[in-house]
Order: C-alpha cells, then sequence, then structure tokens
C-alpha cells in the first residue's frame, strides 16, 4: 500500500487545488483572480499550473486620463516542501499586457504582446484545516526589464491549497 491511499489528510493527497484572489478598492481598483492545479509526485516534491486574470482602474486626477486595462496568462510552477512547512518554488509566467499601459517604446497603440517571467523563491505554508494549506511566498522575478508589469523584481505571493 502506498502513502497516498492511507489518509484522506493534505500531505498524502496526490492532486490538489486552490490559488489566490486579490482585491483593492479605492482611488485605485485591482481585481486578481489566480486559480491554479497541481500534483503531488511525492510528499515534498509537486508541479502544476495556473490562469492569472487582472483588472486594474485608476484614474489621474490631474489630467482626468482613466487608465483601464486587463492582465490575463497562464504558468507552470514546481514547489520543493521541506521542513515540513518551508517551500522552494520556481514559476514560469506568460502574461498578455497592453502596450499603451505596459511597453513606453510603443504607447500610440492598444496592441497587445507577451511577458514572460521566470520566478524563484521561497515562502511558508500553515495548515488551515484537514486537507488544506495558506501559503506566503516572497518570489524574485529573474526578468527585470523595463516592460515588467510588477514594477519590481520582488513579488509577493500568497494563497491556498485544498486537497482533492
Amino acid at each position: 500500500m502506498d502513502i497516498y491511499s492511507k489518509s484522506p489528510d493534505i500531505k498524502t493527497r496526490k492532486w490538489y487545488t486552490g490559488g489566490g484572489l486579490g482585491l483593492q478598492l479605492g482611488d485605485a481598483t485591482m481585481i486578481e483572480f489566480s486559480p491554479l492545479i497541481g500534483y503531488r509526485f511525492t510528499k515534498n516534491i509537486a508541479a502544476g499550473m495556473g490562469f492569472t486574470y487582472q483588472y486594474f482602474r485608476s484614474k489621474d486626477y490631474l489630467t482626468g486620463l482613466v487608465f483601464k486595462t486587463n492582465v490575463y496568462g497562464g504558468s507552470i510552477f514546481a514547489r520543493y516542501c521541506f521542513l515540513e512547512n518551508f517551500i522552494i518554488h520556481s514559476e514560469f509566467e506568460r502574461l498578455s499586457l497592453e502596450s499603451l499601459y505596459f511597453d513606453p517604446f510603443n504607447i500610440y497603440t492598444t496592441e497587445r504582446f507577451w511577458e514572460e517571467n521566470l520566478l524563484v523563491g521561497g515562502g511558508y505554508r500553515s495548515a488551515i484545516g484537514e486537507r488544506s494549506y495558506m501559503y506566503i511566498m516572497l518570489l524574485y522575478n529573474l526578468n527585470d526589464n523595463i516592460n515588467n508589469h510588477y514594477g519590481s523584481p520582488i513579488v509577493f505571493k500568497t494563497g491556498i491549497e485544498i486537497g482533492l
């Protein structure tokens, strides 16, 4: 009998789902929806893929101009868990951005382009139920170029995992 058939605990479930949600309201509005699905190869090694959708809206009160855009794309990731709750994480992410807002050399068009990011780092996870975890990660974006929509090479991510 293998470890995956002994217990309903999340540590022994092969498949899991989860992701993150983001919301900011006020002068600037941001809504994010980032679901994921993952597979545990062993107790410590997992991989998966996710989808990201972000909506941004803000108004420049001096000029009256409204900044409004949608960012969407997907990612694949791998995680290694050690000392029970610490995570090493790597992720390749591909996002579709509007040139008008994210390409300083091409601001007169609404064409979209793809941004590719390689995020590496680590974090911590904590059980929030019999089959679920909440995680928090600090990642470094190795694609720190002028078009990077994060605005910084440091990326903070948080979310949940639920064993299926």
